[in-house]
């Protein structure tokens, strides 16, 4: 029996630290994360993912950004993803590309949520808000993690 491959959604934090120069030790964590961790899932963004990039000013960044997410899957922003972040707004003060992105991972039922957003996407009352009104709804939960969560530990 074929096991299933698991989804990740990346949040724009995570595909601008790849090139972020001002802060090295994480932009490395997160082309570590690319170079090794990518490859084993199946790789989501999302239509708030391209608005976002599209909004770059400055114009080689946004190509280098373009094509560092030219081969993953976009994922639609739907009324049931508009939806869901309304409910996600109505519980917690969020950005609402935040809540968007939050509402795109989970509607597509992503195993993962992959940010470097500590303030708003990382933090453990945005994830205990987003456990309680999925499970009310009966949506699945993405968990929210770091590039780092997934590197910080050796195998022994």
């Amino acid at each position: 029996m074929k096991q299933r491959e698991l989804k990740l959604y990346l949040e724009n934090s995570v595909i601008n630290m790849y090139f972020q120069d001002d802060a090295p030790y994480l932009r490395n964590l997160t082309q570590q994360f690319w170079e090794e961790i990518l490859p084993q899932f199946t790789v989501y963004v999302s239509d708030v993912v391209l608005d976002e990039i599209r909004a770059t000013a400055e114009l080689n960044l946004r190509r280098e950004l373009e094509n560092l997410i030219k081969d993953f899957e976009v994922l639609e922003i739907t009324e049931d993803v508009v939806k869901l972040s309304d409910a996600y707004l109505s519980h917690r003060r969020l950005p609402r590309g935040d809540a968007l992105h939050l509402a795109s991972a989970s509607i597509g039922e992503m195993d993962f949520l992959v940010t470097w957003n500590l303030r708003h996407l990382y933090k453990h009352g945005t994830q205990e808000m987003i456990r309680e009104v999925n499970a009310r709804l009966r949506i699945p939960v993405p968990t929210i993690v770091t590039p780092d969560d997934f590197l910080g530990e050796e195998e022994v």
